[in-house]
């Protein structure tokens, strides 16, 4: 969903998405340019009109609440309980985009894969553990 005239929007910002009918959907953008912003609705985008959807973002990142009890339970794509059972108590709540690397703190790639090509070895050595055509 593409909504125009926005400013101060952030990437992975989170967006309340409302039609016409009253019904709330989640989002997120996942693009900003001048003026406008590229929201991945959470769910049906059926109802959804160009003239009476309106859109208010959060200001934040989507982050959901977490515990040890979620182990061995079922939920739908927006962390749901699907199961039948009540939903877990929280005891952190965590960005769900994750945390970046230390690129410095990852194991150094070591194990020389050899094709027998004398090009590819030669020229472009191939190493388990990089990301590989």
């Amino acid at each position: 969903m593409v909504v125009e005239r926005v400013h101060g929007v952030a990437y992975n910002e989170l967006v309340e998405v409302e039609d016409d009918s009253g019904n709330r959907r989640l989002g997120r953008v996942i693009e900003v340019g001048r003026g406008f912003a590229v929201v991945q609705v959470f769910g049906e985008t059926h109802g959804l009109s160009t003239g009476a959807t309106t859109a208010r973002f959060l200001g934040s990142a989507y982050t959901y609440p977490v515990s040890i009890d979620m182990l061995g339970r079922i939920f739908n794509g927006v962390g749901e309980p699907i199961d039948g059972a009540p939903p877990p108590s929280p005891e952190d709540t965590l960005d769900i985009n994750g945390y970046p690397l230390n690129p410095y703190m990852r194991e150094f790639p070591r194990d020389f894969i050899q094709t027998g090509v004398s090009a590819i070895d030669g020229m472009n050595t191939m190493v388990r553990g990089q990301k590989l055509p």
